[in-house]
């Protein structure tokens, strides 16, 4: 790769590095506000991508055993997240929840827009190596989950029910296990990287 091109994917890192802890802090924030499961587990999967938009900044020049450590802490702390949003789904069955569909839909509306420019960005970069690769097609998969948060929250408005939120949480929950799982697989054994590499 050229020095320009380095410097042209860095800065499509770092740009989507902001757009994601951007998008989990409003999750976070109106998540815990609301007691959202959907949202929870959204911050979750967020929280995945922005630490590996962060590691994948760090190691762009690094070598492929840096980069397995690093992945390996990745896939532990995505894990971590998942399991919280799984705690929080719990919490909406048995606690009685704030949900407001109309704020659910207009945050997952703005999150799909995130996920979808990150995405691009990151699409023009994916045939450099596999950190580029492995960040669009995180946010390409987020992008999926935000169109079910949008489901949730107009499913919410008009059922008045909380049952929407609890499912399409408990979905995202199981997306953010399986994809830290699988990162911590591909970290310890770095033979299966490419089979792996759909791993958000």
């Amino acid at each position: 790769m050229s020095t320009h091109a380095d410097a042209l994917g860095r800065r499509a890192l770092v740009i989507a590095f902001i757009i994601n802890l951007v998008m989990m802090s409003v999750d976070l924030w109106y998540g815990l506000m609301m007691k959202s499961a959907s949202l929870l587990g959204d911050a979750a999967n967020n929280s995945g991508d922005v630490f590996i938009l962060g590691s994948s900044i760090l190691v762009l020049s690094s070598t492929t055993a840096v980069k397995n450590r690093l992945a390996l802490f990745k896939g532990i702390i995505m894990t971590v997240f998942g399991l919280w949003a799984f705690y929080h789904v719990y919490l909406g069955l048995i606690e009685e929840s704030d949900l407001t569909g109309g704020i659910i839909s207009i945050i997952g509306v703005m999150s799909l827009a995130g996920n979808a420019s990150v995405a691009f960005m990151m699409y023009k970069h994916q045939h450099k190596d596999i950190n580029f690769m492995s960040a669009f097609i995180c946010c390409r998969n987020d992008a999926f989950a935000s169109a079910g948060i949008i489901l949730a929250g107009l499913l919410v408005m008009y059922t008045g029910s909380f049952w929407p939120d609890v499912i399409i949480g408990t979905i995202i929950a199981i997306i953010v296990c399986h994809g830290g799982i699988k990162i911590i697989r591909m970290s310890l054994d770095p033979a299966s990287e490419e089979e792996d590499c759909e791993c958000c």
